[in-house]
């Protein structure tokens, strides 16, 4: 088919190492959709791997991260796991003309997604740039 332009998504998939470590079933890690616990003890998966039902971003990665964090620093104290993941997070739309909308969802299992939109805005645009900034501050300590 002649084409001008091609924008195309290459097919999903684990890594080949994950889907050679005994831990998928049917292609992906099946998790408990609240505690990112696999069905082997002390073992979780986040992010583009699991099966947990949330777009496969960054963002949805990020926050099952903090709650394995929170639920392992948790066990390691003594304390009472509490942390579970709700499925929401935030995604910035850009709309052009340094105007950027933000979609607040939250993807549960067994739930429709709900979700509410704000802007677009130049407000927003200059969260969008921060909310980057901020990340590459921490994961590569740069300031």
């Amino acid at each position: 088919m002649p084409y001008d332009l091609f924008l195309g998504v290459p097919t999903h998939r684990v890594p080949e190492v994950v889907a050679a470590s005994g831990l998928t079933v049917d292609g992906w890690i099946p998790v408990d959709p609240l505690t990112l616990e696999t069905r082997f003890d002390d073992v979780y998966a986040v992010g583009d791997v699991t099966s947990v039902g949330t777009p496969k971003a960054g963002v949805f990665a990020e926050g099952q991260a903090a709650v394995v964090a929170d639920r392992i620093a948790a066990r390691i104290r003594g304390d009472e796991v509490r942390s579970e993941y709700g499925g929401t997070s935030v995604c910035y739309l850009e709309f052009g003309h340094e105007r950027v909308a933000t979609v607040e969802v939250t993807f549960r299992s067994g739930h429709a997604p709900q979700g509410t939109m704000h802007g677009p805005s130049a407000e927003l645009a200059a969260s969008k740039i921060e909310f980057g900034t901020s990340r590459i501050a921490r994961w590569f300590d740069r300031a």
